[in-house]
């Protein structure tokens, strides 16, 4: 992951990117990924913190000048495989929040969105203090986010 970073935004020089950059470069100019992919790249990066969002535009959280990246870099097919189950025990929490406690869906989003700014967690780690915050049973969703989220961060 630190690698297809690195090289993106080395290929950049070094600059801060918008989202809407990001995704192009990780999708057109280099062709690595459909324009979805690199959202989950830009996603996954975000949530391993090795991406910042300040004023609007990305910076990279980590030394890009101690990423060694060959010159013909491909990020290997795996990079993205973090990805699917944060998203599916996101809408997992999700799904339980709106059937259980009647809230819509957007104001659940936007609850869960606020939680994860203002603890500066994993968005599923959000979901699920927004869960217990509003009563809804989440303790099966406990462990397997512990496991997903250890295993993001190595």
């Amino acid at each position: 992951m630190k690698r297809a970073l690195a090289f993106l935004f080395r290929l950049e020089g070094g600059r801060p990117l918008s989202e809407k950059e990001f995704v192009q470069f990780a999708s057109y100019r280099l062709s690595w990924f459909k324009p979805t992919e690199a959202q989950r790249l830009l996603r996954v990066a975000r949530d391993l913190k090795l991406v910042e969002m300040r004023d609007g535009r990305l910076y990279l959280a980590f030394d890009v000048a101690a990423v060694e990246v060959p010159m013909d870099f491909r990020p290997p097919p795996g990079v993205l495989e973090a990805a699917p189950a944060a998203q599916d025990l996101f809408r997992a929490a999700l799904d339980r929040v709106v059937e259980r406690a009647g809230i819509d869906r957007r104001v659940a989003v936007a609850g869960i969105n606020a939680v994860q700014e203002r603890m500066d967690v994993a968005v599923e780690v959000a979901a699920l203090v927004y869960a217990r915050g509003l009563g809804v049973d989440i303790s099966d969703l406990i462990d397997p986010v512990r496991d997903a989220v250890a295993k993001r961060l190595g």
